[in-house]
C-alpha cells in the first residue's frame, strides 16, 4: 500500500520521544498482526481508516500522553488542531476488551499483560487468553464535553468521529427506531457511494450489503408474512432514503449532520462494558434453570444506560443526579459463579418508591470508578442542578435543520426509564427507606440499603 510520509528531517530534543516522525498508512480495517515500519515505531489506528506509526527512541517507555502529543504535534499532513488532545484519548481494543489508556500508562505495557486484563475482567478462554490481540486505536475520550465537540470544524476530526458513531450504530451499541436508522444509512451511503444513481443504486445492489448500511436488527424484515417483502423490505426503504440526499451536499456536512443526529442520543460517546442482569422469574419457571439477561452498559457524562443487544433496546437511561450506586465484591472470590456486582438505586417518575437493580460484571470496579470520576468532575460545574448536562437543550439549534431521532423523543417521553424494566429483577424501598418487595432472588431483610 501506498505511504504518506510526515517526517521532520531536523528531530531534536533532550527526551527519549522523537517529536513530529509520523508515518501514515491507509488500511481498510485495524490489524493486530500488522508490523510497525521499524522496531521503535508504535502503531496508533484511526476508524477513519489510517494507521498512523508513531516512531519513538523507546517504545516500553512511551506513555499514551507523550505519544498523544507527538500525533498532536505533526505539522506536516495532519495538521490536528489543538482539540485533537482534549477529544481524543488512546485506546487499547480487542473483541473482548476495551480500555481507554490514562495519560501516563504506557501502551506496550498494557499489550504485554493483555492475558492478565482478560483473566481479570473478562471470560476468555484458554483459547481466547492466547490467541487474542489488541491493537491501539485512537478514539473518542469518553470524558470530552459534548458540547465542546459541537464546537470541532477540522473535517479530519469529524470524520474520525463519524467513523467511531458509525461503527457503534452498526454494531448495535447506540439502539434506534428503524426509521432513525434509515435516515443515518443513507447519510452513510451517500458519503461511501457518492450521488445517487437510479441505475445503479437499486434495493437488488443493496440486498447482498445490506448489512454494511444498518444495524442487524434493521434489517429485519417485518413484512414476508404478508408477502410484501420484496416491496417494503429494508434495501428498499434504504434506496428510497438514498434517492432524497442531495447530489452537492459537501463531504463535511454529511459527517456533521450524521453527527448531529447522534448527539441527540442520550448514550453517545459511552465506554462500553459488558454485565448481567437475573431475569425475574415466578411459579413453576422458579423452579427451572434460567440463565441471566447479557446487557451492554454505556456510560457517559450524561448517566447510564442499560442496554438490551440483542433487541436492541435501551432498558433504563438515568441521569447522575437521580441515581445511587455501590459496587459490591463476592464474599466467594474464588467461586466462578460469584461476581462483584455494581447496585444501582433510582426513583421512578411518578413514584414514591425508591427502585434497585443489580448488574453482575467482572467490569463491576471499572464501571464503579468511571462512574466516580464523572460525578466528581460534573458536580463542579453549574449544569450538575440542570436537566440537560451535555444534551441537547431544549433552545439548542444549529445554523442548519437539525432532525430530532425518535430514538431521543421517546426515550425523553419516558422520562428515561423503558417499559421493557419488566424484564429485570427489581427490589422496591419506600421513600423511607423499608424494604418492600422484589422480583427474583434480589431482596433484603427489613434494612433500608442506600448506595452512595
Amino acid at each position: 500500500e501506498e505511504t504518506t510520509m510526515m517526517k521532520q528531517m531536523d528531530r531534536h530534543g533532550d527526551g527519549y520521544m522523537t517529536p513530529n516522525y509520523v508515518t501514515v498508512i491507509p488500511v481498510e480495517y485495524p490489524r493486530s498482526d500488522s508490523s510497525p515500519l521499524s522496531e521503535q515505531e508504535i502503531c496508533v489506528y484511526l476508524l477513519s481508516k489510517l494507521c498512523l506509526c508513531v516512531e519513538v527512541e523507546n517504545m516500553y517507555l512511551a506513555t499514551a500522553q507523550e505519544i498523544m502529543q507527538l500525533i498532536a504535534q505533526d505539522e506536516t499532513q495532519m495538521h490536528f488542531p489543538p482539540q485533537l488532545l482534549d477529544a481524543f484519548s488512546l485506546w487499547m481494543t480487542s473483541p473482548l476488551l476495551e480500555l481507554q489508556l490514562k495519560p501516563q500508562h504506557r501502551p506496550c505495557l498494557i499489550r504485554d499483560k493483555w492475558a492478565d486484563y482478560l483473566k481479570k475482567y473478562t471470560y476468555a478462554t484458554k483459547h481466547q487468553l492466547d490467541s487474542d490481540e489488541p491493537v491501539l486505536t485512537l478514539q473518542r475520550n469518553v470524558f470530552y464535553d459534548k458540547n465542546e465537540e459541537r464546537k470541532i470544524t477540522d473535517d479530519k476530526m469529524l470524520k474520525m468521529l463519524y467513523s467511531e458513531a458509525k461503527g457503534n450504530v452498526l454494531d448495535g451499541r447506540y439502539p434506534c427506531e428503524i426509521d432513525d436508522c434509515m435516515v443515518l444509512a443513507a447519510i452513510q451511503a451517500r458519503l461511501e457511494l457518492g450521488p445517487y444513481d437510479a441505475l445503479r443504486h437499486t434495493p437488488e445492489f443493496f440486498r447482498s450489503r445490506i448489512r454494511e448500511f444498518l444495524p442487524e436488527h434493521a434489517c429485519r424484515s417485518h413484512w414476508f408474512l404478508l408477502g410484501l417483502g420484496a416491496k417494503n423490505g429494508p434495501e428498499r426503504r434504504l434506496a428510497e432514503h438514498f434517492k432524497g440526499m442531495s447530489a452537492t451536499v459537501k463531504e463535511h456536512r454529511l459527517h456533521r449532520k450524521y453527527l448531529e443526529f447522534c448527539w441527540a442520543l442520550p448514550y453517545y460517546g459511552s465506554a462500553f462494558f459488558n454485565a448481567q442482569i437475573e431475569r425475574p422469574v415466578s411459579g413453576i419457571a422458579a423452579l427451572m434453570s434460567h440463565y441471566d439477561l447479557p446487557v451492554l452498559v454505556g456510560i457517559n457524562r450524561e448517566g447510564l444506560h442499560v442496554i438490551d443487544p440483542s433487541q436492541p433496546v435501551v432498558l433504563m437511561s438515568l441521569q447522575y443526579r437521580h441515581l445511587s450506586w455501590d459496587c459490591a465484591h463476592p464474599a466467594q472470590p474464588q467461586n466462578p459463579n460469584c461476581l462483584p456486582c455494581l447496585f444501582l438505586q433510582f426513583q421512578q417518575p411518578g413514584q414514591n418508591e425508591i427502585s434497585m437493580v443489580q448488574l453482575f460484571s467482572k467490569q463491576a470496579v471499572l464501571m464503579d470508578a468511571l462512574i466516580a470520576t464523572l460525578v466528581e468532575e460534573l458536580k463542579k460545574r453549574p449544569s450538575w442542578a440542570e436537566d440537560e448536562v451535555d444534551g441537547v437543550g431544549a433552545g439548542t439549534h444549529s445554523d442548519e435543520d437539525v432532525q430530532i431521532p425518535l430514538t431521543a423523543k421517546k426515550i425523553r417521553e419516558e422520562q428515561g426509564l423503558s417499559g421493557k424494566m419488566r424484564k429485570l429483577s427489581i427490589a422496591r424501598f419506600s421513600s423511607r427507606g423499608d424494604y418492600i418487595n422484589s422480583r427474583g432472588s434480589l431482596a433484603f431483610k427489613n434494612a433500608a440499603v442506600r448506595p452512595r
